[in-house]
C-alpha cells in the first residue's frame, strides 16, 4: 500500500504545480497600473527633458500587461482618471511618450481619448 501511496502523492503534485505554473496572469489593479507609469510624472509636467527608463519600462510592462481590450479599456479608464487629478499635465508629452520610448501603441494616447474606443477597434 506505501509503495503506491508515494507515486500517487509524486503525481498530485506535479498535478498542481503544473495548473499552478499555467494559470493566466491575473489582471492588472488600478494601483498597478498607475504604480507602472509614475515613474513618467516628471516627463508628463515638463520637470524632466526625457522619460527615465523606469517610466518607458513600465510602460512597456503596461502594454505587455494588458492584451484584451477589456484589459486595456479598464487601463485606460483608471489612467484617465489618475491624469485628471495631475496639475501641469503636458498633454503633448503624453501623446508623445510612445514614440520617445520607442514603443508602438495602436491606439493614441491622450487624456481626450474615449476609453471606449479600444473596444470598438
Amino acid at each position: 500500500m506505501k509503495s503506491v501511496y508515494v507515486p500517487f502523492l509524486s503525481l498530485v503534485a506535479v498535478l498542481v504545480l503544473t495548473v499552478a505554473a499555467t494559470e493566466p496572469p491575473k489582471a492588472l489593479t488600478c494601483e498597478e497600473t498607475k504604480s507602472l507609469v509614475t515613474p513618467c510624472l516628471d516627463f508628463l509636467t515638463d520637470k524632466t527633458n526625457t522619460p527615465p527608463t523606469p517610466c518607458c519600462q513600465g510602460l512597456n510592462k503596461l502594454i505587455v500587461s494588458t492584451p484584451t481590450k477589456e484589459e486595456k479599456l479598464a487601463a485606460c479608464k483608471c489612467l484617465k482618471e489618475a491624469a485628471s487629478h495631475i496639475p501641469n499635465f503636458d498633454v503633448g508629452r503624453v501623446n508623445n511618450l510612445p514614440k520617445v520610448c520607442n514603443i508602438n501603441v495602436n491606439y493614441p494616447i491622450s487624456k481626450d481619448f474615449d476609453c471606449e474606443n479600444i473596444i470598438k477597434n
